[in-house]
């Protein structure tokens, strides 16, 4: 099945005779996502973001097409980053490797925490793709489970969009749109908000995964609510409940782990995704030899 995209600007991708355009995968404000192939390689699927006309600017090209050029320093076959940013009469699109898996909220029940085995799979695997993406001296900027793909049968993980991270100088304008509060504010960092001194760092995205974990551990977010302004003040202001609170068969040492990532002060937090690492195959492997983990001193 080929599609037609004359929805997202004034030339569809199909008139190039470059690209067979397969399954709509997604749309958001900004972009239509799908699945497709290069007709000189069929073999090979690939993943096409195209954005909408009036969401680039010339200015907002330019730093995608920086940002392209700073990822090819990352080489981690646990993240999946854009071949190329094109422009084709006048439409504006990303090219990337397709995945077969689903976005990790998909995998989740609300209310409902992952079991321990499962999770520390997907754990360590987010934690490793992390110290692999900030190795390459990136920060994602946009660590949620919308950018988090899984392979349902396997587990197997992939980190994927790291064009779209939060800029808080340009959020502002649409800081009130339902997909913004829901999918993207729940796993802002302090930081991020643009509300205090703190620089983004690396730190930044150790907080959005620990709300990530948080959420696969208990089946909730560590703060919710549909009023942007509140969840910013939760993020900068107010302390979640522990896991171990919701949900007492979680470990004591990991129900903490994830206390530390979720720290206001930056510094404060863990210092490297190795090190979260480490503590998190500690508490896998000892949960797989005796169905407990005793309290350590984290890294």
């Amino acid at each position: 099945m080929t599609y037609e995209v004359r929805s997202v600007g004034h030339a569809s991708l199909s008139e190039t005779n470059e690209y067979d355009i397969q399954d709509k995968i997604a749309e958001s404000k900004k972009a239509v996502v799908y699945k497709a192939v290069k007709k000189d390689h069929p073999e090979r699927l690939l993943v096409l973001k195209i954005f909408k006309g009036a969401y680039l600017s010339d200015r907002k090209k330019s730093r995608i097409s920086q940002r392209i050029e700073h990822l090819k320093v990352l080489s981690s076959p646990l993240a999946i980053t854009p071949d190329v940013f094109e422009v084709q009469d006048g439409l504006c699109f990303i090219v990337q490797s397709w995945f077969d898996g689903v976005t990790l909220d998909r995998l989740t029940e609300p209310g409902r925490g992952m079991a321990l085995p499962d999770f520390f799979t997907i754990a360590c695997s987010l934690a490793r793709v992390l110290d692999d993406v900030h190795s390459a001296g990136i920060i994602h900027g946009g660590v949620k489970p919308h950018n988090i793909l899984v392979a349902p049968k396997t587990l197997e993980v992939r980190l994927t969009d790291f064009i779209s991270a939060l800029d808080a100088s340009d959020s502002s304008h649409f800081i009130y749109e339902p997909y913004f509060v829901h999918q993207t504010l729940p796993y802002t960092s302090p930081e991020q908000t643009g509300r205090i001194g703190h620089r983004v760092t690396f730190a930044s995205d150790l907080y959005s995964l620990g709300v990530v974990l948080y959420e696969l551990l208990t089946g909730r977010l560590p703060f919710s609510s549909s009023d942007p302004l509140e969840l910013i003040h939760a993020h900068l202001a107010r302390e979640a409940p522990e896991v171990r609170e919701l949900n007492a068969s979680i470990p004591r040492s990991l129900s903490t782990i994830v206390a530390k990532l979720l720290l206001k002060e930056p510094e404060r937090r863990y210092q490297s995704s190795g090190g979260l690492l480490s503590d998190l195959l500690r508490c896998r492997d000892e949960f797989a030899a005796t169905g407990a983990v005793r309290e350590f001193l984290l890294d």
